[in-house]
């Protein structure tokens, strides 16, 4: 047994996975059937990850694989009763700040983007299924800066509108934790999805997509956000696919690539906090945060955003 399978099985994590009410639904990571090869000491551990059901990325990038494949692939081999588990990234000049995600992508234009959704809208049909909306963007439309000026929150809308045909959709904008840490901040993001959520229908919001809080602090935030947006009935869904923090710097703000983070609880409906809907894995674990290159010394250096890091997974599985 691997480091990282007993770490689960000591965690609860796989007894607690298979009793879930609502299943979650997706595809392998693309880029763990290179990595079994690549790495065959980490193989079993990877098929049982794979077994908790990752979100699946419908992404115009290249290294997510082909959108429209991998819709299709989604949708045949989940069964009816389960609940598909989707990550949307597709913007146009997506990660504008960063610009670690925005390479190679194939939607240029907002003409691009339409036809990117009423693709997987078509593809999907009213089979329930779990959205997380485009990682990074509400955050970036709060900063003002290039998100205002490639059109976020129009395309948004838009996307929100196509998806929201679905009645057995839930839909959670992705919402970067960190806005929601000051009053002003949490003010503005939650004006923004006020104003997003007149295009169609809104369940939540997704919180630590891609990043390493713990479950506790975000639950926090989320009620802030509950606060900030003046209701209760809007919850989140919480990423923990790398938030587990008895080996890390639990202090650290670091998100690249963090030293010694840990895969935290599986995917799961059943969250024991009134206002967290779901746990996620959003982000696959030992995939690449990116380059990482000036930040603090809690990150390491790594391959592309998306690629596996060898590693980095190394490191989670101790």
């Amino acid at each position: 047994m691997t480091a990282l399978l007993l770490l689960l099985t000591m965690l609860g994590f796989l007894s607690d996975a298979a009793r879930a009410t609502d299943t979650l639904c997706s595809l392998p990571p693309v880029t763990y059937a290179a990595a079994k090869i690549a790495y065959p000491d980490s193989a079993f551990a990877l098929d049982q990850l794979e077994s908790m059901g990752i979100a699946t990325w419908y992404s115009d990038r290249d290294v997510n694989g082909n959108a429209t494949q991998t819709a299709t692939d989604l949708v045949a081999s989940c069964p009816e009763s389960s609940r598909l588990s989707v990550v949307v990234c597709g913007l146009p000049n997506k990660d504008c700040d960063a610009g670690y995600s925005n390479g190679n992508g194939t939607v240029k234009t907002g003409a691009d983007y339409e036809e990117f959704i009423t693709n997987l809208t078509t593809l999907v049909g009213n089979r329930k299924v779990l959205y997380v909306l485009e990682p990074d963007a509400v955050g970036l439309i709060a900063n003002k800066g290039c998100a205002v000026e490639y059109g976020y929150q129009s395309n948004l809308s838009m996307a929100i509108s196509l998806l929201s045909d679905n009645p057995n959709a839930e839909i959670y904008l992705d919402v970067g934790f960190w806005t929601l840490e000051r009053s002003d901040t949490a003010d503005i993001v939650a004006q923004i999805v006020k104003e997003l959520a007149q295009a169609g229908r809104i369940k939540g919001i997704a919180l630590n997509t891609s990043n390493y809080r713990s479950t506790t602090q975000i639950a926090e935030l989320c009620a802030n956000f509950q606060t900030a947006v003046g209701s209760t009935d809007i919850h989140c869904v919480v990423d923990t696919s790398r938030n587990f923090q008895e080996f890390a710097n639990a202090s650290s703000t670091e998100w690249c690539n963090v030293r010694k983070a840990g895969i935290g609880a599986p995917p799961t409906n059943i969250t024991d906090m009134g206002n967290i809907d779901y746990l996620v894995y959003v982000k696959p674990p030992g995939d690449s945060d990116g380059t990482c290159v000036d930040q603090t010394a809690d990150a390491m250096r790594g391959p592309p955003a998306g690629e596996f890091f060898r590693v980095k997974n190394q490191l989670q599985s101790a």
